[in-house]
């Protein structure tokens, strides 16, 4: 039997003494080679469990433990094998004796097998077999699998579930349940910024735009840069290298590494979205072991996004929107508490009432009735007076406007027909509250109804990435000197409130882009040249890359002049094919490519500012599918101010920061009424 015995590991030391290779992952099997696997987390030839390999947990933490076997030939003209028909699961502690599942968690029947088939794509070759002209056919697999739900192991050690499938085969993964640790401490409040995308080139951008310099030196760099703690978290997913937004928010809410589109879950074969293994959600656990902490969410993306939802719901795929909705007030059965959060703002509008919502509910009439002042403008959310009560603030259809277009070119949201209230009217950018303002209106109700047990709460900067995906730097570094502004205000409310010494302060990105500066731009120069090679030259690489032409006279921490002579040269180092010119559009936020009728992306040619085709043209390094640029597997900082900040110094995984925040607040440990 593979794997040996670990020693119990604390909260503090459990996720670092894993990195340096200790006895959680001797002798267990590396992650294989390769681009298609089987499925994720599925190193055996046939067998897998979820919640997989050298998964971690608190004591009593709530997951779903399933079970599958596939049977497949890889031989796909012949036919696919039968299912298994029996298998037995069966569990033990520290190297002791194999106890049966049902037993251990003391479960009356055990669960019945399941049946279904999923295609196996394997290859490249199989992948883009229309395009290739082969005849590659994916792989069908049969799954014979089991699933016990809402289970829990309180007395923390080192735990092994074996699946035993035939006479000479099993399959195991380990579990560790680490001890709970008293933080130095504790925290009565957190605060978690999300800065969606953003890498340490974005910061070191923004503050070249938004800090004044003189000689080369910054008089001050950005707020959370003078946090006491730095840290990198590392954030590729359970399967792949980069992830996305789904599975790295997941990580952050469940302490537990995901895959990519998935929210609250270990992803399984099945075609349900909602019967995947579930894990605890951090403000799910909240919700039983402080239950009058009050917990908020605001985000200016849509608010069923993968990051705001990552918070609140469990989902295979981060698309079923109206499902989180619903969610969001309901949970999943008798999973575990519902989060209902005291605060949502964001936006969204469309999965509430109307076509989209789940079947055609009225979900603002729903919140109502549960107690949430609803409001739908800036007006409304900066004159509430309801602070006592829940709050629910919509403010339009899909992502919220950028800062740019709320602030600047408001005109550019003038026919949008996106009012929360799906009337048909407009939902004007000048009517839209900013990141400041939700996140401090979300601080007065928290406070109000947390009281003396303090509140969590998650506020995103979302556009960072939504920007980057389509190369609008300027809209790009515009919503991250908003995050920058907004955790400004904060700190000046929280002192203000007599909340800043109790306050912890984090400031990451749950992954990166590629995004880097090499240089600057002479921006008049490029638009007045039409020979390729000439246009290149506006482009100062080291000691022609002179200081670009933002200012901030007022003190306002934006840039006055978003429209300089010098800008930065930057970019990504993937692409689909697209031209640049460094230009920031008025016109709205841009459209680098455009379809063609094969179903591939080419250069836009009505995206560049200014002239039709002027630019750079960049040729693409990415897949044919590929509409815009991806992510990266960058580590990402972590910024950490107030109690329990040094926890977060170092480098550590994106499942550690669960662990973190969790003793942070002190909730590791089972309460009294569990």
């Amino acid at each position: 039997m593979r794997g040996i015995a670990i020693t119990v590991l604390s909260l503090a030391t459990a996720a670092t003494t894993v990195l340096a290779g200790s006895k959680i992952s001797a002798n267990r099997p590396a992650d294989p080679e390769g681009q298609y696997p089987r499925f994720g987390a599925c190193p055996d030839p046939h067998a897998c469990i979820f919640p997989p390999d050298v998964s971690t947990f608190l004591p009593g933490a709530f997951f779903d433990l399933r079970v599958e076997l596939h049977a497949y030939d890889k031989d796909t003209s012949k036919p696919t094998p039968a299912a298994y028909k029996e298998f037995k699961t069966v569990i033990r502690k520290d190297r002791g004796d194999w106890v049966d599942i049902n037993k251990f968690f003391k479960i009356k029947s055990t669960p019945k097998i399941e049946n279904w088939t999923f295609d196996w794509v394997d290859s490249i070759e199989t992948q883009f077999s229309k395009f290739l002209n082969n005849t590659n056919k994916p792989i069908e697999v049969a799954v014979a699998s089991r699933a016990w739900r809402k289970l829990k192991i309180t007395t923390p050690g080192d735990y092994e579930v074996k699946v035993e499938y035939g006479p000479k085969k099993s399959y195991s993964a380990k579990y560790t349940i680490v001890e709970p640790k008293k933080p130095k401490k504790k925290a009565k409040n957190v605060i978690l910024f999300i800065s969606d995308g953003t890498n340490v080139g974005m910061v070191t951008a923004a503050r070249a735009l938004a800090r004044k310099h003189t000689s080369g030196k910054y008089e001050k760099l950005l707020t959370f840069e003078d946090f006491d703690h730095l840290g990198h978290v590392i954030t590729n997913s359970i399967d792949s290298l980069v992830t996305d937004s789904a599975n790295s928010a997941s990580s952050y809410a469940t302490g537990h590494k995901g895959t990519v589109n998935v929210l609250g879950v270990y992803a399984d074969s099945s075609d349900d979205p909602f019967d995947d293994p579930k894990v605890e959600l951090l403000t799910e656990l909240i919700r039983r072991r402080q239950p009058k902490k009050a917990i908020g969410i605001v985000s200016t993306a849509y608010g069923q996004d993968a990051t705001p939802a990552a918070w609140t719901s469990h989902t295979r795929r981060r698309s079923t929107s109206a499902e989180i909705t619903d969610q969001i007030l309901h949970g999943m059965g008798n999973w575990t508490n519902p989060v209902v959060p005291d605060v949502w703002l964001a936006g969204g509008a469309e999965y509430f009432t109307g076509s989209k919502a789940l079947n055609k509910k009225n979900y603002y009439d729903l919140f109502k009735k549960s107690g949430y002042n609803v409001v739908m403008d800036k007006k409304s959310l900066l004159g509430n007076k309801k602070k006592s009560d829940k709050l629910l603030g919509v403010f339009r259809t899909g992502n919220m406007d950028v800062w740019f277009e709320r602030n600047l070119f408001s005109n550019n949201t003038v026919g949008n027909k996106a009012h929360p209230s799906l009337n048909g009217a407009d939902a004007l950018g000048v009517d839209q509250p900013g990141l400041s303002d939700m996140t401090l209106s979300a601080l007065e109700v928290l406070k109000k109804r947390g009281g003396k047990d303090g509140f969590f709460m998650m506020s995103e900067a979302a556009s960072v990435d939504k920007q980057l995906h389509k190369f609008d730097f300027s809209r790009a570094y515009a919503e991250l000197i908003e995050l920058d502004v907004t955790i400004k205000n904060t700190i000046k409310w929280l002192k203000k409130n007599g909340e800043y010494e109790d306050t912890l302060i984090l400031v990451t990105a749950d992954h990166s882009h590629s995004y880097d500066v090499y240089g600057s731009v002479d921006s008049n120069y490029i638009m007045t040249h039409d020979d390729a090679n000439d246009m290149r030259n506006a482009i100062g690489t080291s000691s022609h890359s002179g200081w670009p032409g933002y200012f901030d006279t007022n003190g306002d921490g934006f840039p006055d002049n978003w429209f300089p002579k010098v800008v930065l040269a930057a970019g990504t180092n993937n692409s689909p094919d697209r031209h640049e010119a460094f230009q920031t559009s008025p016109k709205g936020p841009r459209s680098p490519t455009v379809e063609t009728k094969e179903g591939l992306y080419v250069s836009n040619p009505k995206d560049i500012a200014g002239k039709l085709g002027r630019g750079i043209h960049v040729e693409s390094n990415l897949p044919i599918h590929e509409d815009q640029g991806q992510h990266s597997m960058s580590d990402v900082f972590m910024y950490a101010n107030g109690p329990s900040a040094d926890l977060f110094k170092k480098t550590y995984e994106n499942w550690e920061v669960f662990f973190k925040i969790a003793e942070a607040l002190d909730i590791q440990r089972p309460g009294k009424h569990e």
